[in-house]
């Protein structure tokens, strides 16, 4: 089984799909519309896999990111957002972990209203989904959730444990673009 066989699984067939024109090693955005749910376009890199990023000295792992958005329609900023991503991941051949936040250029986060990335596990779809086992180091698939600077720094001051509890609570629409902040009280 290919990576797009397994995403292809979980989310259905391929919509459409983006070349970077300027990468040599085939990256891609790709776009799965009204999948998972109806009105949610989702966008998954692929080709990002083919290279191993280092999680700790000893161990490394392969991603493809995932974004799922709703009430946009077919977006090129979520296309440019994404491939943004990808090239900030092979600067540094760091794997993403986790809670981690990414800070976003300013001109990047005027496009789409949001300050940073959150990363996360992609619990929108089943557990089988989140890593891909068919290559030489496993392909953790990692959810990009776009959030706000104030959610970003209640992330760095009680941790992002605390933040997924409170996500949980307030139970926000994680795929709009259009999303209240969340209330935060810590």
């Amino acid at each position: 089984m290919t990576i797009i066989e397994h995403t292809e699984k979980f989310l259905g067939k391929i919509s459409r799909g983006w070349r970077d024109q300027r990468s040599s090693d085939g990256l891609q955005i790709v776009c799965f519309e009204n999948s998972p749910y109806d009105e949610v376009n989702t966008f998954l890199t692929i080709g990002l896999s083919s290279h191993e990023l280092r999680i700790s000295d000893a161990k490394s792992i392969r991603h493809e990111l995932i974004l799922p958005i709703s009430g946009l329609g077919i977006s090129e900023e979520i296309v440019s957002l994404m491939f943004f991503m990808s090239e900030y991941i092979l600067n540094s051949h760091q794997a993403l972990l986790r809670g981690q936040v990414v800070e976003l250029p300013l001109n990047v986060a005027k496009k789409i209203g949001f300050e940073a990335l959150y990363c996360a596990i992609p619990v929108f779809l089943d557990d089988d989904f989140a890593t891909f086992n068919e290559m030489a180091s496993p392909v953790v698939i990692v959810w990009l959730i776009p959030i706000y600077s104030s959610e970003s720094k209640y992330i760095a001051a009680n941790g992002w444990n605390r933040f997924e509890d409170l996500l949980e609570q307030e139970s926000p629409d994680l795929f709009s673009l259009r999303r209240e902040h969340i209330k935060l009280n810590g």
